[in-house]
């Protein structure tokens, strides 16, 4: 009886044994081109324990182009370069996996292309309000700051769960714009283990990233160190930050805009 009790509790707390969970971060691109997107795919056996989900093909296709295909590692983890389209704006990419078995999962990544002639400032998605009073000033500072750059979002609270911060950001107002996976001020987040870290190769691939807004003082410093014109929003004193007291007065002034 207790073991009957035990098992009808696993099912109920566990949910559908056997799913797949394929999941991938936004990405960031210049028009026209090479988008790196990476996926992870996992398979649910018991509640919350869904491990990796390796050798498995997964397809990837954007628009009506011929699909890409690539092989998770045992890590669960994969990547495909997808030439990005030549018109600015956010683009779906198709996600596919089908096991021997019949089994499959779909899902999307999203490919935010951007003007390779604009400028663009990359802004903490943590250190945004997050409450109705607080957001309003702060959505429409990064709608003004959008009409001089193109915005980037970075974040650890999404890290993996991008669609959870855009459902934040359509909330409260702000700018659409790609969620890149950051792990704080010390170290960029890495899907995968590399010789640079998301930040330097958001740089290496886009230029013109120019500007860094956040409300936090470790991130503001980080963003100063890797070379960014910082936008900070708090009285913390940091040297050679342009500093404002409240979401309601930031903005790109005269003195920070692009030539």
């Amino acid at each position: 009886m207790q073991r009957m009790t035990l098992t009808l509790a696993v099912l109920m707390l566990g949910g559908c044994s056997g799913e797949y969970i394929l999941t991938a971060p936004d990405v960031a691109a210049l028009s026209g081109q090479d988008a790196p997107v990476v996926v992870r795919l996992q398979r649910r056996e018991v509640w919350r324990y869904a491990p990796p989900h390796g050798s498995a093909a997964i397809t990837f296709r954007l628009g009506e182009r011929t699909p890409q295909c690539a092989r998770t590692d045992k890590n669960g983890y994969t990547a495909a370069s997808i030439k990005s389209p030549s018109q600015p704006g956010r683009h779906e990419v198709t996600l596919y996996h089908q096991d021997i078995n019949g089994d499959e999962v779909t899902s999307h990544a999203a490919i935010y292309v951007f003007d390779p002639d604009k400028p663009l400032a990359v802004v903490d998605t943590d250190s945004l309000p997050r409450s109705s009073k607080l957001a309003g000033p702060a959505s429409a500072s990064l709608v003004r700051m959008q009409l001089s750059a193109q915005l980037i979002y970075v974040s650890q609270r999404y890290a993996s769960k991008p669609a959870r911060a855009h459902t934040m950001l359509e909330k409260h107002g702000y700018p659409d714009g790609p969620v890149v996976p950051y792990s704080g001020p010390k170290q960029w987040w890495k899907w995968r283990q590399s010789d640079a870290g998301a930040l330097d190769e958001l740089q290496h691939r886009i230029p013109k990233l120019r500007w860094g807004v956040t409300a936090d003082a470790d991130t503001a410093k980080a963003f100063a160190q890797a070379g960014l014109e910082v936008m900070f929003v708090g009285k913390t004193k940091i040297a050679d930050v342009e500093q404002f007291d409240s979401w309601a007065n930031a903005k790109i002034t005269s003195t920070n805009k692009a030539n």
